[in-house]
Parts: structure tokens; sequence; C-alpha cells
């Protein structure tokens, strides 16, 4: 991603689309809650979707609190914390602390909590290692830390061994480390390993857990203290931050200390507990009386009914053979469906069979795990939650079938995460053949094995992707040293039953640089850390085009049903991703502006991405004069004083396929001139192409290699070595500069780039070319020669989302540097 905003479209559109679905923005209708059943949509179903797992947030007793409080306090108390606060804080705060054993700060959130906390404990001189699946808030309250110079870095989930290696890592640069994690993770339900967190605490000393557990509170633990301190009493280096929500059935959270000093210092400190309201009067008489529960045997009797009901659930959901992701004794489970439209569409057939689930779906999960997130409450009955796993039994096998999707798709979305039990015993569901429509799909592996004629008619004038450019590409990007010059070619066609084309496409299987897109000052950061591990943040990648070549590389017939045939397309790139093992899919340079393309591939699991702007100019005019005239006024001008005088100080000495081929020496200077372009060149970053591709290219039609020779009277090498250089690629139509190589010596006192800039133009006019596909970058520059900038966007799909959450921390240091 470029900027920030682009992952909140990304969200927008994917929860716009979830919003239409019937699977968020819902509203209940009833007039009064009673925990059991919630209305939508006029149809009473019985909820699955609460997170009131003991079922106190509808208690009468706590009702009763609330309304005592608002009769002795009002509504509300408008004051700061740090002025006044209401008496009850005090009687609570007390109560808590038996609760939960240990010294206790009420906030008016966890998430304030951890605004609160974070940055008053975790220091300039400490480290912060995430765990890649803690809570949204605490990865929010992080960014407070991290502008103030705390090295922030995060790993893979509940990976206990990468922890420990990186406490051996970091123990010598920093005074503390400290690992933050949820305790029971939200959206899957899994769980914290305790006894390995707490192994690592009496281990090392430097090592602090900051842990978040708002979904275990209630639920575990005498007087209901949670699934963390039931198993790891609080002790030194830690700290605990639990919801009053949820499970307790209050408002607010708070944050256990190991000692009161900690606590005071926290309330003193803590901006939130100055500057933010606190928690209103009614609802610090629901937490008071739900803490008074709490401190009765009643709890007990309810965490065994939610036992009861969870090992009920987990019986009929191992009966039933459901895929059920990481089952745990949490109160909530998660079923892998696939793709968010899968998800959403089961979640309306249980709404039509009675019951209110919860979709999970990106960005709280990877956008191919989708699933429906269900939870156990105290107000479920045995039977309703009989009758709910029966209803996922039944619709699972049709969903799937509607879906054209099936089993053996949802173990590749989800793999290590699903019981291997479920793995090794489930029966595949019976999968209708896709409609296709008579459509036959191509695939080839080489370019050769295509009709030149076609693929030349089809997709040959979008680029330098022509029959024999791509002959050029597969014999250049082929047993190369380096693994990243290894590229895998596929070549897709789908054709009507009379075999005419309707969709022709190629793709590439090869290493890319997971940051090719992002801010240059995030590549900064990147490469150093590549200084070390060259393939540090790089992924294998099943790409629409290639690396070397831009432009539109689909051709789509969209006269007929398109969609089917991109949905063909679609399912033979899956399979060969799982073949090759890549990570992600793209599919690029498509056009910006095309909602109906946008509606289909977010449906099938796609994110939208826009690409640097992409520079193209149309030659319509006859010569120089009216060249001129057609730029505006500033450009013309610009030609006039910055580009016309420079031209009789250079001379051009061009090399052609059939024609004359540069020396040894010569290929040795152009590579020299192309590195150090690429050492400079960060705003598509992808890795150095090999020397190997200059001495091939004029062995193949259609390439010509140029030297820009600064002449020694206007200060150029008295050697006469050139100072720019470039490949170009001379189409039907279309002529494409796309490689270039500087000297920078003369860049800025004799203007040598825009003379390589002018020189390509008037190539392109003097071999009667109508476009010239200038590419990506030097964007202002290119359009003072009349460029006109094109946007295009890429949609992609990543399996893992590891990687993008990694370079999410580095673009937020990068923006804090």
């Amino acid at each position: 991603m470029r900027r920030a905003s682009d992952f909140l479209d990304i969200v927008d559109a994917t929860f716009t689309q979830a919003g239409k679905s019937r699977a968020l923005f819902n509203t209940f209708e009833d007039e009064v809650i009673d925990g059991r059943f919630v209305q939508l949509h006029g149809n009473k179903l019985v909820n699955f979707g609460s997170c009131g797992y003991v079922g106190l947030e509808v208690d009468p007793r706590v009702k009763e609190g609330i309304i005592d409080a608002t009769r002795r306090y009002g509504g509300q108390f408008p004051s700061s914390r740090a002025y006044i606060q209401a008496p009850l804080y005090s009687e609570i705060e007390e109560l808590l602390e038996r609760i939960f054993g240990a010294p206790t700060l009420l906030t008016a959130s966890t998430s304030l909590g951890h605004l609160t906390a974070i940055p008053v404990f975790i220091r300039e001189d400490d480290a912060v290692i995430l765990d890649q699946q803690v809570h949204h808030t605490v990865q929010v309250a992080t960014d407070h830390v991290r502008v103030q110079g705390t090295h922030v870095e995060m790993i893979r989930h509940n990976r206990m061994d990468l922890l420990e290696e990186r406490i051996l890592a970091l123990r010598g640069k920093y005074k503390n480390i400290w690992y933050l994690a949820d305790g029971v993770y939200s959206m899957f339900g899994d769980l914290a390993p305790l006894d390995v967190l707490e192994d690592l605490l009496n281990r090392y000393p430097q090592f602090h857990l900051y842990i978040d557990d708002a979904h275990g509170v209630s639920c575990f633990g005498k007087h209901g203290r949670g699934y963390v301190l039931d198993r790891l009493p609080i002790r030194e280096r830690m700290i605990v931050a639990i919801s009053l929500c949820k499970g307790f059935g209050g408002s607010g959270g708070g944050l256990v200390f190991p000692d009161q000093e900690m606590k005071r210092r926290a309330r003193v400190c803590g901006g939130p507990m100055t500057f933010s309201g606190p928690i209103q009067p009614p609802m610090l008489g629901a937490i008071l009386a739900s803490a008074r529960i709490h401190l009765t045997d009643e709890i007990n009797d309810r965490q065994r009914d939610l036992r009861e009901k969870m090992e009920l659930c987990n019986r009929l959901l191992r009966e039933y053979n459901l895929p059920v992701v990481d089952p745990s004794i949490a109160p909530i489970r998660y079923i892998g469906m696939g793709l968010p439209r899968i998800a959403f569409n089961m979640i309306n057939r249980l709404m039509e069979e009675g019951f209110y689930a919860n979709t999970g779906l990106f960005p709280a999960v990877p956008m191919k795990r989708g699933g429906v997130r269900f939870t156990l409450t105290h107000y479920q009955t045995q039977q309703d939650i009989e009758d709910f796993i029966k209803a996922l039994a039944k619709h699972f096998p049709a969903v799937l079938e509607e879906e054209e999707s099936s089993l053996d798709e949802i173990k590749m979305s989800f793999r290590r995460a699903l019981p291997q039990a479920f793995l090794e015993s489930a029966a595949p569901v019976k999968k209708s053949p896709a409609p296709s429509g008579g459509l036959l799909l191509q695939h080839a592996t080489t370019i050769q094995a295509l009709e030149k004629e076609e693929w030349d008619r089809l997709l040959g004038g979008k680029g330098t992707f022509t029959w024999e450019g791509l002959r050029f590409l597969e014999d250049t990007f082929r047993e190369n040293q380096e693994p990243e010059n290894n590229w895998n070619f596929h070549y897709f066609i789908v054709r009507d039953p009379e075999g005419c084309p309707l969709l022709a496409t190629f793709f590439t299987d090869a290493l890319w640089k997971d940051d090719m897109i992002s801010p240059e000052s995030t590549s900064y950061l990147v490469e150093q850390k590549r200084l070390l591990d060259p393939y540090f943040l790089t992924s294998r990648t099943f790409s629409m085009g290639s690396l070397l070549t831009e432009g539109n590389h689909l051709y789509l017939d969209r006269k007929g049903d398109w969609r089917q045939s991109l949905t063909l397309l679609l399912k033979a790139v899956e399979s060969e991703r799982e073949r090759c093992g890549a990570s992600n899919v793209i599919l690029r340079d498509l056009s910006s502006d095309d909602p109906e393309m946008d509606d289909f591939l977010l449906s099938q699991g796609f994110v939208k991405l826009p690409m640097p702007d992409s520079l193209v100019i149309d030659i319509d005019w006859q010569d120089e004069e009216e060249y001129l005239k057609k730029l505006a006024k500033d450009y013309r001008r610009y030609q006039r004083r910055e580009v016309m005088p420079f031209r009789d100080a250079f001379e051009t000495e061009v090399f052609r396929t059939g024609e004359r081929i540069p020396s040894e020496a010569d290929l040795e200077r152009f590579y020299g001139l192309y590195s150090n372009v690429k050492s400079r060149g960060l705003l598509i970053n992808t890795f150095t192409l090999p020397q190997k591709m200059f001495s091939n290219a004029l062995n193949y039609p259609g390439w010509e290699m140029t030297f820009l020779h600064l002449k020694p009277e206007f200060g150029g090498p008295t050697d006469g070595s050139p100072v720019g250089a470039s490949l170009a690629f001379c189409g039907e139509g279309h002529f494409v500069p796309l490689v270039i190589g500087l000297d920078y010596q003369y860049v800025q006192s004799h203007h040598s780039y825009r003379c390589f800039l002018d020189q390509a133009r008037r190539r392109a006019e003097a071999l009667d070319k109508k476009k010239i596909l200038f590419g990506f970058g030097a964007t202002l520059e290119k359009k003072r020669f009349g460029a006109k900038a094109h946007t295009p966007c890429l949609y992609a799909q990543a399996v893992d989302g590891y990687n993008t959450d990694i370079l999410a921390q580095l673009m937020a240091d990068s923006a804090k540097s």
C-alpha cells in the first residue's frame, strides 16, 4: 500500500459489501431484550452473536444497580476524574481488587485502558513485540510509544519459539522487552500459551507481559477473574487489561497491576485518566451490582453452565464434522467458510432458520478466511445449541455447492488452523461441476505453444508482451543463479464453444519484494534490513503480467458473460498458485474506474489498491511546431528553455536487432548506468535485473539500445563514455522506453535525463509510432513532454497476511522518522 488511506478504502469496500449482505450494520427491533432472542428484519432469532457469556447484562440486579445509581448521582457526572470522581469508583475498585486478586484501576473502556498503561510503562529504551493477532486497540496504543522512539516489531501468532528468539536478540540492546498479546483471542477463540509465557517470565528478567483478557473475564477463574489470572497470577513485570462489558455485564474496563505504586502512576500519568470522560453513574451502578454477584458462588454456577454448553457444542461439531477453527475452552467458535460471500450466504441461511451469528471477515481475518463466528452464552438452551449446529451442518454443503466452493478449498485457506482430526476424517462435500456454459480454458507454460498471430492481435498492441517479447522474457528469466530472476510463465485463454477467444492473459510465478509499491520511506527501512537478510519481506507471487511488463495484460470480451470467463480463469489461477506455493495472487494494471469489475473481484476475495501513475504520450502531431502548440503554455516554455538548447550538446548511438550489436564493454557500461538508477529508485521497488537481459535483448525483434553521449566540447567524458542509456521496445504502433541508465554527474549540470526524454519522443516520431508508453515515475518531468497520467489499479489476494502486517509496522516506523 502506498498510503494509510488505501487500507481504509479496502475496509470501506469490504464492510459496505457486508452491509448489503446483512452481515454487518444491523439494528435489532426488539422493544425489550431478554438475552436469548434478538429480532432482525422482522424475524425472532436465537442470539449466537452476543459476548454476554455469563448473562449478567440483562440481570435484574444489574438493572436495579443502574436505576439506583441514576437516582443518586444522575445520568452523568461531567467532570474529569483528575478533578473529582463519583464515590462509586472507590467502592468498585475495592471489590475489583478482591475479584482479580491485585490492585485494579477502573478505566472508561478497555481501549482507553491500553492508552493509559502502554505509554506510561513502556519507555523509549524498551522494545515491544506484538503478537500478530493482538487486538487492534492494543496496536493503536502501541503507536503512542513508537513515536517516542520505542522499538516495535511483530511476530507470528502464538509462536513462542520466535518470541524467545527475539528476546535473545533484543535483550542486549534494550532495557525491557514487552510482549503484547490477548488471553482469549476474539475472532477464533484460541488462547495464549500461558505456561510458556510463565516460563519466559521466570527465565528472562527483562521480559515483561502485557495481556488483554477482555474475553476471558467472568468465564474463568475464582470470582470470574479471567483466563489469564486464573492460570497465571499477577506478578512483577506483568499487566493485565480487562473488560467490564462482555461477560461482566457492566461497562468500561480496567488494568490489573502487581502493586499499588503502578496503579498510582497509571492513575496520575495516564492520559485518558485526565483528558477523557469518566464512566457515568448509571454504568458505575451496573459494575457495582455485577461485582457483588461475582463475589458470590453464583458465578461458579454460571461458569459451570457455560462449560456444559461448550462441551455439548464441541461434541456436536465433531459429530457433524464441521471445520471449526482452533477449538478451545473459550465460549467463541469459528466455522471456516473461505471467501466473504460464502460466509454471507451461510449467515443469511442461518437467519432464515431462526439464528443470528457473526461474520468473520477482513481485516479481522485474512480475506480468504471468512467464516461464521458464534458465541455461547448463559441464556441459550442446550436445545438452541443442538438446533443451531444442526442448521450449520444442514446448510454447509449446500452453501459450498451454491458458491462453487469445496471442502478442499476451505482446507487450503485455513490449513494448520483446522484440527488434524478434521483434516484427516472429513468426507468430501459433493461439488457439482461449475457451470461453464461450454467455455474452454487453454493453459500453456510457454508462449511458443500459442499461435503468434492470435496472441498479438489480442494483446500485442498493449506493451512489451507481444509473442516475441514474451519469448525474450522466457529466455531471459530462467536458469539464473538468483532465485528472484527465475520466473515461471503461465498463459491462459478462455474460448467459447466455437473456439473464439473471450479472455486472454498471462501470469508469472516469481519472487517479489512485498514492499514493491509501498512508500519510498518504507522501502528504505526494508532495504536496510535486507543488507543482512536479502530476502526479508519477499514472497512468491502469482501475478498477472510480469515485473518487467506494464500495461493492461488482460484481453476480456465484455459483450458476453465475462464474469463466467473470469471465474474460469480465477479457478485455474488458484490451482496454479496452490501448486507453486505462492503467497499472493495479483491482478494488475487494470482500470481504476470499473465498478462492475470492482464488485466482481471483491466478491472473489480480492482487495483493490492504486498503482503509481503511468505516463503515456499520444503522438497526434505532424511536426515539431504542432507538437509545441499542443503543450500547455508553461510546458512549451519549459521545452524552449530547458530542453531544446541542450540538444546540440548530445548525440545518440543506436543498436538494433539485426543491425549494430554492442560490444561486451558497451554492455558493461550500460549495466553500470542502469545500476546507478536502480540504486536510487524505490518508487517501484523490485529486484535488480540480471545482466544477461541486456545482452539477450538484441537477439529478439523489436528491441533497440540507445547510448546518450555528451560531447567533450560541452563538458562530456573525454573518452566518449555514454552519460545515459536506454533499452526500448518498438511495437506495432507504440514505443516503450523500458530501462534507462544515467551517470548522475551530468543530470543536474547538463539536463541529461530531460535530453533522454526528448530523444525518446523524437525517436518514436522517427519510427512513426502513435504512442509512447513512458511507464511509472518522474511524473512531472514526463508531463512537461506532453505525457498524460493514468492511474491503474491492482487487485490483490493474500493467503497469509503476516508480511502485510509487518510491512504496516514498518510503514508506521517510517512515518515516525
